[in-house]
C-alpha cells in the first residue's frame, strides 16, 4: 500500500517506531490500516474499546501477529469517550519499548509525500536531522466515485478529496519517545509538555472519514458523545447535525487524483470546515 518500497521488516533502520490505535467496532477497517503498517515497518499496539463485531480477531491472524506488541482493554461505557482513549494510549505507551510513536484511528493511512518512501524511512530521516514531533496533513477521501473497500488489495479506490487544515500546525501525531509530551488536552490534535523540535516538513494523513453514503448517514446519527467532551467543546461539528448535512458534494467540488497511488495532493485550497459544513 501507499507505493512503499517492497516488505519492510520491523528491526529495519535501527529505530523501532509504534502506531498506538484505540477500537470500537473497526472491522471494515482494521486490516488495511494493519497491513499498511506491516508493509511499512511500523508496529502497533491496540486498545479495544469494547468492540463487538469481532474486530479483534483480525489481530490474530498470521500476517498481523508479528507486528503486534500489545492489546489492552478498555471498557465502553456506551459514549464515545476520546478522552478515556487518549488517556490510555498516553498509559500505554508509558509501558512500551520504542522510539517513536504514533497516534492513530483505524480509517486513517499514513505515508510520505516522497514517491517510494516508507512511512517508517520518512520518520527516520526526520529523526536524523534532529526533529522529535511530526505534524501530519489531513486529506479526507470521499467515497463519490466508489465506495470504500474492506481489506484491499492495494491503495483504496477512492480518488476524490479534500485538505483540511483549519489551522497548522493541526496533527501532532507523531513524536520521540523520549519526549515528555501529551495530546490528551487537545483532543489528540497538538502535543504539550516539555520543548520540542517540530519538523518543518509535515507527512500525509489519509482520513477514510466514511465508507459509503449510508454510512456517513448513520455513523455520528448513532454515536453518543461524553457530555463532558461536548462541554469543552469537542466534537461540535458533529454533533446535533441533520442527516441530509452528511449527503456528499459534487466531485467537482473536491480535488482528485489520477492513480490511488498518487501523492501529488493538492495543498493550495485548504478547507477550514468539513464538507457537511459547507
Amino acid at each position: 500500500m501507499c507505493g512503499c518500497a517492497g516488505q519492510l521488516s520491523f528491526g529495519s533502520f535501527l529505530l523501532r517506531v509504534v502506531a498506538i490505535i484505540a477500537i470500537h467496532n473497526e472491522r471494515p477497517y482494521l486490516a488495511n490500516c494493519l497491513t499498511h503498517l506491516v508493509q511499512n515497518g511500523v508496529e502497533y499496539a491496540i486498545i479495544d474499546n469494547g468492540s463487538t463485531d469481532g474486530a479483534e480477531n483480525i489481530l490474530s491472524e498470521p500476517r498481523f501477529a508479528a507486528g503486534l506488541v500489545a492489546v489492552q482493554h478498555l471498557p465502553f461505557t456506551g459514549v464515545f469517550d476520546l478522552n478515556a482513549q487518549l488517556v490510555a494510549k498516553q498509559r500505554l505507551a508509558a509501558t512500551l519499548d520504542a522510539d517513536w510513536f504514533i497516534h492513530l484511528d483505524a480509517d486513517e493511512i499514513m505515508h510520505s509525500y516522497q514517491e517510494q518512501e516508507s512511512l517508517k524511512s520518512a520518520i527516520v530521516r526526520l529523526d536524523a536531522q534532529g526533529w522529535q514531533v511530526i505534524n501530519f496533513d489531513e486529506f479526507v477521501f470521499l467515497p463519490v466515485d466508489a465506495n470504500y473497500v474492506t481489506d484491499c488489495e492495494g491503495m483504496q479506490p477512492l480518488l476524490h478529496y479534500y485538505f483540511f487544515e483549519p489551522k497548522r500546525p493541526r496533527l501532532m501525531r507523531a513524536w520521540k519517545a523520549t519526549n515528555n509530551l501529551s495530546n490528551v488536552g487537545s483532543g489528540g490534535h497538538i502535543l504539550t509538555g516539555a520543548d520540542f523540535r517540530l519538523a518543518p516538513e509535515p507527512l500525509t494523513l489519509r482520513h477514510y472519514i466514511f465508507r459509503d453514503q449510508g454510512h456517513a448517514f448513520e455513523k455520528y446519527r448513532r454515536r453518543q458523545y461524553s457530555q463532558a467532551e461536548i462541554a469543552r467543546g469537542w466534537h461540535y461539528n458533529r454533533v446535533g447535525q441533520p442527516e441530509t448535512k452528511f449527503t456528499f458534494p459534487s466531485p467537482t467540488a473536491l480535488e482528485r487524483i489520477t492513480t490511488r497511488g498518487e501523492r501529488n495532493l493538492r495543498r493550495d485550497n485548504p478547507r477550514l470546515e468539513h464538507y457537511w459544513q459547507w
